[in-house]
């Protein structure tokens, strides 16, 4: 009995190594291009929780990154306030990633039209009010429903979602970031590596999220 608790004690502790030593890699990264960067920008990340949990502060710390995610919201919540969410920081570059919950609170059969041309209006509303904002739009994150996180979220949906947005942005000067096939396990579903509750990503989640955004950060 001593010796399996020995062993669990030491994978539990190997597990926030990686974790950790992912993180650090991760962040030491994005320190490192940071010199790089046009300091007049502003950036601003724009969502629910996904990005309010993001922790940008330390990751980003000496970048001008506006985190504009707020915990539950829908795409109905940005729209009504897109002046305090993102206009009053006369940003260069606003990156969009909303509509889970919607999925989650609305079980009609129109949702994922409705979370589609939300997302558009939002877009849309951005480049007139702020002509010389480069707009992205990140792929809505998948969901493990192995997990208790996912609720009454399903890949399916997601998936449809994402690909109008995808085609969407193809012809209206947008970058789609295709994040959803990048935190996919072998069996379709929210990486478990990735994320803890199947719906948010965990350290190595946000590693792997920032990675993916980087690029894009300093284009």
């Amino acid at each position: 009995m001593k010796n399996k608790l020995v062993i669990i004690s030491i994978i539990v502790l190997l597990m926030v190594f990686t974790s950790l030593s992912t993180y650090a890699i991760t962040k030491g990264k994005v320190e490192e291009k940071t010199k790089m960067i046009n300091q007049k920008e502003n950036i601003v990340l724009l969502g629910d929780s996904i990005f309010d949990w993001y922790p940008t502060e330390k990751i980003y710390s000496d970048l001008p990154i506006v985190n504009s995610g707020f915990a539950g919201n829908t795409t109905k919540d940005i729209l009504n306030d897109m002046e305090n969410r993102i206009y009053k920081y006369n940003p260069t570059k606003v990156f969009i990633n909303i509509g889970t919950n919607d999925i989650e609170y609305d079980d009609s059969s129109k949702v994922n039209e409705q979370v589609y041309q939300n997302i558009v209006s939002i877009v849309e509303q951005i480049k007139q009010h702020r002509n010389k904002c480069k707009v992205y739009i990140v792929s809505i994150l998948p969901v493990n429903n192995n997990m208790p996180g996912a609720n009454g979220r399903h890949n399916s949906e997601i998936k449809e979602i994402n690909q109008k947005l995808n085609a969407y942005a193809a012809t209206n000067d947008v970058v789609y970031i295709d994040a959803y096939n990048e935190l996919l396990s072998s069996d379709g579903m929210f990486d478990g590596e990735y994320t803890s509750d199947g719906l948010h990503p965990n350290n190595l989640g946000y590693a792997k999220l920032t990675e993916i955004l980087m690029k894009y950060i300093y284009e």
